[in-house]
């Protein structure tokens, strides 16, 4: 058995958080580009009916993905720590023993993947396109996400060494190959499903050769090896893997499983429009991936040394700092969703609004507490989590198929269904987090109220904005947007944010941007 090496592994979090958010901010941007101007390309070439397939087959990517995504999510905890001690060869191990399971459950999955792709256009709506079309597009994309999820091994070296800049990298070169396939080959081809899926695919395959090779730069003695496969430690990691697939379950039944319902009770018109609104509450948890993500690894690292005092502190800051940040955008969307639909993809979807607000708003909450999901995946308390996440799964599914019926309000209450389940998660999880760490139940709500007290008023305010001034074009939506960001950022690092707080930001700014921000605003 080997011994850790005495000084634990540098995370440089303070140094690289700059240059993480930044490419963070690159891959959001880039995810917000290429997402808002797939939409209307989507639905210009393919039409509406055939656009909300794809959405479909990238939602139902996860349930056959699940073991996988455990298994990744497990990995990631247990290679994180034994890097960050610095035991290389219990590393070794790890990454060897995930790198073979990982195969082996692809290799079995890729049958029920094209069986779940066969059957697919027998199951939802599918307007008029062939099943030929549906099939193949179904399968590319379960191929693409297996090809994805196999690469995952070998970033999560990058993400233990706090590398999350390259990870990103990445991330933008699948989304960016994605895009320039799609457009070529339709281009060269013409407009089809399936050439949507073999874009997914190669762009898929190519972000596997890069993750390999920054994985290599970053750590070059993590070399895939048979001989470091560990029955011993795949046993370890299998025993948290089972748990986590679970919570994997429960996650695809509170938020995904929507669409599908969706598609299924009220036609893939319907699946259409829920899906444009759902494309926003997935942008909204890439932004707060922007801050959220970098947090993580020094979340692994306070674990590493068992520090729950800092751990504590360390969350309430992260929640307190992403929930200010994230309620600006959630208000924004929400306030001047009529003019966005409207300008995004026609006027016929600015009736989509109040759907908006009830999915859009609730997602505070979730994304503040998001803050805290290190803590139980660190200390391996899994079980009770997965428990309850399947529980609300399956409930959520439940409400979702009586709440049209019981209230005769269509997709509106699928929902409320999942905004309810969201909810209830959120309060779960705050407490639990809590408990994992021996401090009080109520430790991390304070973060979560001025989080929502921050939405609510910039709700109202931006309500009252609307309503004096008129924003009927893209240029007005653009100024008001900078002129209520200035003025919220001015009130919330001034007058809302403390000095040890404005100190920590402003350490992990770049150099130029500290400079840049005069001391009176941080």
């Amino acid at each position: 058995m080997s011994e850790p090496s005495s000084a634990p592994l540098d995370i440089k979090f303070t140094q690289r958080f700059s240059g993480n958010l930044l490419s963070n901010i690159a891959y959001f941007v880039l995810n917000i580009i290429i997402g808002l101007a797939l939409v209307p390309f989507f639905l210009d070439t393919l039409g509406e009916a055939a656009y909300g397939l794809i959405p479909l087959a990238t939602s139902l990517t996860g349930y056959v993905t699940i073991v996988i995504d455990a298994i990744n999510s497990a990995v990631t905890r247990f290679l994180t720590v034994d890097l960050q001690r610095s035991d290389l060869k219990r590393a070794s191990e790890t990454f060897n023993t995930a790198v073979f399971t990982t195969l082996g459950v692809i290799l079995c999955l890729i049958p029920i993947a094209i069986v779940a792709a066969w059957i697919a256009p027998s199951i939802f709506n599918i307007g008029d396109e062939s099943a030929t079309s549906v099939f193949l597009l179904f399968a590319m994309v379960f191929g693409s996400v297996l090809v994805r999820t196999w690469s995952s091994n070998f970033m999560v070296s990058l993400f233990a060494y706090n590398r999350l800049d390259l990870r990103n990298y990445v991330n933008i070169a699948n989304v960016g190959l994605q895009v320039i396939f799609v457009v070529v080959l339709f281009f060269c081809l013409g407009p089809s499903l399936p050439l949507v899926g073999i874009s997914y695919l190669l762009a898929a395959v190519a972000a596997l050769i890069l993750s390999i090779v920054f994985s290599h730069r970053v750590c070059p003695h993590l070399r895939v090896s048979p001989s470091d496969f560990a029955p011993s430690r795949l046993r370890e990691i299998g025993g948290v893997t089972g748990w986590i697939a679970c919570s994997q379950l429960a996650y695809l039944l509170r938020y995904q499983v929507a669409l599908i319902l969706v598609n299924i009770m009220f036609g893939e018109i319907a699946g259409t429009q829920y899906s444009l609104v759902i494309t926003w509450s997935m942008l909204l948890l890439g932004l707060a991936g922007l801050v959220t993500n970098t947090f993580t690894p020094m979340s692994y690292s306070y674990r590493a040394k068992d520090d729950k005092i800092g751990l504590t502190r360390f969350t309430l800051f992260a929640m307190r700092c992403t929930g200010l940040a994230i309620a600006l955008p959630i208000a924004f969307l929400c306030v001047f969703s009529p003019q966005i639909m409207t300008i995004w993809v026609g006027e016929e979807y600015a009736n989509l609004a109040p759907l908006v607000w009830i999915i859009l708003a609730p997602m505070i909450v979730r994304i503040q507490t998001s803050c805290t999901d290190p803590i139980f995946a660190a200390y391996l308390r899994v079980r009770a989590p997965a428990i309850f996440s399947i529980a609300v799964g399956i409930l959520n599914v439940i409400l979702a198929l009586l709440f049209p019926v019981i209230f005769e309000n269509g997709m509106y209450g699928v929902a409320y269904a999942g905004s309810l389940i969201l909810l209830m998660v959120g309060v779960f999880f705050l407490m639990f987090n809590a408990h994992v760490l021996q401090m009080p139940l109520g430790t991390f709500f304070r973060p979560i109220v001025t989080g929502v007290a921050a939405l609510g008023v910039l709700s109202i305010v931006g309500t009252l904005y609307a309503s004096i001034i008129l924003v009927d074009s893209l240029q007005m939506l653009v100024v008001s947007g900078i002129l209520i960001s200035i003025i919220y950022g001015i009130v919330v690092l001034r007058l809302v944010l403390k000095k040890d707080e404005r100190e920590i930001i402003r350490s992990c700014l770049p150099a130029f941007a500290s400079k840049l921000i005069p001391s009176q605003v941080l």
